[in-house]
């Protein structure tokens, strides 16, 4: 009498649930990725309202979707590492494309499309971030010329009643800490 749990899988088997286990895995890794992606626009809107309590919580979403993609990155390395005892192929420097030729073409295909996907994400993931970054950079700049005017027009351009400007004690009207 033969259990299940004494069946051991040939190589060939291990490879194949590990590759299917990998697209599996990369496809979610992909799904977070566009949910990221979503965050980030909605981002770019919150910046440039100067919503900061919604920036607040999208990076709080954020946050949460960023732990999910970590324990799915553990799922990766455990189906990577299957894939290395089937194979030899270190699963640090595993690729899929690498992976792929030692697999079935119906497998194959489907490991290097949820390959493909994923990357798709990650640019566009990687351009809104470079997006919002150049916006919170401009933002800083556009509070710090306000700033700077607000200094200057509280500081320079107030008069006494006799046509005197009053000296502002320490120099300073306005302070960017606050």
């Amino acid at each position: 009498m033969t259990s299940s749990s004494t069946r051991t899988l040939s190589p060939r088997s291990d490879l194949t649930v590990g590759a299917v286990t990998l697209a599996d895995v990369l496809t979610g890794q992909r799904d977070l990725y566009r949910a990221l992606l979503g965050i980030a626009t909605q981002e770019q809107d919150a910046i440039v309202e100067g919503d900061v309590e919604r920036l607040t919580r999208l990076v709080e979403q954020k946050e949460q979707v960023l732990d999910h993609l970590r324990a799915m990155e553990t799922e990766r390395m455990t189906a990577l590492v299957a894939i290395e005892m089937a194979t030899g192929i270190p699963a640090d420097t595993a690729t899929v494309s690498e992976i792929a030729t030692h697999l079935p073409t119906e497998i194959a295909d489907e490991l290097e499309r949820a390959g493909r996907e994923l990357r798709a994400e990650a640019v566009a993931l990687e351009e809104a971030h470079a997006v919002n970054a150049r916006l919170l950079r401009n933002s800083r700049a556009l509070v710090d010329r306000w700033i700077h005017y607000l200094r200057t027009v509280l500081a320079g351009s107030l008069y006494t009643s006799e046509g005197d400007s009053p000296s502002v004690e320490g120099g300073r009207t306005l302070d960017r800490s606050a």
